[in-house]
């Protein structure tokens, strides 16, 4: 099994033709004073063969979201008002044949998501999501975002099943995956050269008004 993988994955960044992007934009106004919601849309991860078939070797793709409010300041640097992050964890279960897509925010999982087939899955990924942060008060402002994409690594996925066998689901099975399983990730993770990806994007500016 390992002799059969192992070339797959080393020879998929040859064959990765989709582009992967990262796009911030804003919402559109949501009250009088014109303030917006950040919205980060990730199309095309999964499209990508690179993730495709790490996913599809069993890595668990780990998405760590960064969105930034930044207020536009004319005679100095541009000024950090607000920040948020959370982690999207993606999973293919071959004894369920299903994939998997689980939320985290400040360390608890909050959203949970099952999916039967990797088109399904593929259609929630490309959904934009509001990001409910917003400016303080008046001025210029945009958003910027930044993701990193990594398949965890062996002690990565032990302590995520772990963490997902407290979920309270009591659907939520445990399969800590066979000694041979973790053996081949681990040959994997040293000599497949899996990859790794960090992706940037900023929004156009948008006038908050006073009062």
């Amino acid at each position: 099994m390992i002799a059969l993988v192992l070339p797959a994955v080393a020879s998929v960044p040859a064959r990765a033709q989709v582009r992967v992007r990262l796009e911030m934009t804003a919402s559109d106004p949501i009250n009088e004073r014109g303030v917006r919601w950040p919205l980060v849309k990730t199309p095309n991860i999964l499209r990508d063969n690179r993730w495709r078939e790490a996913l599809q070797n069993s890595f668990p793709l780990r998405l760590r979201f960064r969105v930034e409010i930044w207020r536009v300041r004319q005679d100095w640097f541009d000024a950090l008002e607000r920040s948020f992050q959370w982690e999207t964890v993606v999973r293919y279960e071959p004894l369920l044949d299903q994939y998997s897509l689980t939320r985290i925010y400040g360390g608890s999982a909050r959203a949970f998501q099952r999916f039967p087939t990797l088109q399904d899955l593929e259609r929630e990924m490309d959904k934009s999501q509001q990001i409910g942060i917003a400016p303080a008060g008046p001025g210029e402002y945009y958003f910027t975002g930044t993701l990193q994409i990594r398949t965890l690594t062996d002690e990565e996925m032990e302590e995520l099943e772990r963490f997902l066998e407290g979920e309270p689901s009591p659907d939520e099975p445990h399969n800590p995956g066979s000694p041979i399983g973790r053996a081949a990730r681990r040959l994997l993770l040293r000599f497949g050269g899996l990859p790794a990806q960090d992706l940037e994007a900023k929004s156009g500016r948008f006038e908050v008004r006073g009062q």
